[in-house]
């Protein structure tokens, strides 16, 4: 029954257990993961990682040389002072700041990141769509957006916490691409592990958007793409 409460508090850390939940997220088996998907991307710039957790992957970030700033977004406010903790320095020092808030309505501006990270949280964003939008939004133009997960979306272990956590979904590296190319992000490329189910998802923000195609009448012969806000044939 414990281990059942503790699992459950995957998706929004809270009391004791959360605490607990919180801490276990910046050792062991998430830390390998979380190393294992930094190998396949850039991190630079201005970072957002949303779903911070307990803010390891925030302080591991932080160490890397093209780093300038790591900001954290998490709903839970057991996480986000579990992430406070572990980088109280670099919010000291002007390099960090960790808000509490909402995948589905970041609470940053338009074009503010320059690379977007979301580590083993995507299973519990209850509209893809729309979060995935907020994501373009706020990565600048050029800007990566990599999602890396424990579960491939159909590994028979993760499948059963499924069952037990209620309102996580999995999710397959083609789910997740046709996501990301939905909301406008383009070069989609996925990556998986040779022995594990762990699969990293990277795509980017066009530098640019291209001028709007207008349709003639009602056909269009070309996928339609989001872009900046609006739609255009790509």
């Amino acid at each position: 029954m414990v281990l059942e409460r503790l699992f459950v508090n995957a998706k929004k850390p809270e009391g004791r257990l959360g605490r607990m939940m919180a801490s276990g997220m910046n050792g062991g088996t998430h830390e390998r993961l979380a190393r294992w998907g930094m190998g396949h991307f850039q991190i630079h710039g201005d970072v957002l990682d949303i779903g911070c957790g307990g803010g390891g992957n925030i302080m591991r970030m932080l160490a890397i040389d093209t780093v300038d700033t790591v900001s954290g977004l998490d709903y839970s406010e057991v996480s986000v002072q579990k992430s406070k903790e572990v980088n109280s320095k670099a919010i000291s020092d002007g390099r960090c700041i960790i808000v509490q808030g909402n995948v589905m309505d970041i609470p940053f501006e338009q074009d503010a990141f320059d690379t977007v990270t979301a580590f083993e949280t995507v299973y519990f964003w209850p509209d893809m769509r729309r979060s995935f939008d907020e994501v373009f939004r706020v990565t600048r133009p050029g800007g990566t957006f990599a999602i890396t997960n424990e579960s491939n979306g159909t590994d028979k272990e993760s499948a059963k916490y499924a069952r037990i956590i209620d309102g996580m979904s999995l999710y397959t590296p083609e789910q997740l691409s046709d996501y990301l190319r939905g909301s406008g992000f383009v070069d989609v490329e996925s990556f998986s592990h040779e022995k594990e189910p762990w699969i990293t998802v990277v795509a980017w923000k066009p530098e640019r958007c291209p001028d709007p195609i207008r349709s003639i009448g009602n056909s269009v012969t070309s996928p339609i793409r989001w872009c900046f806000g609006r739609v255009v044939v790509r």
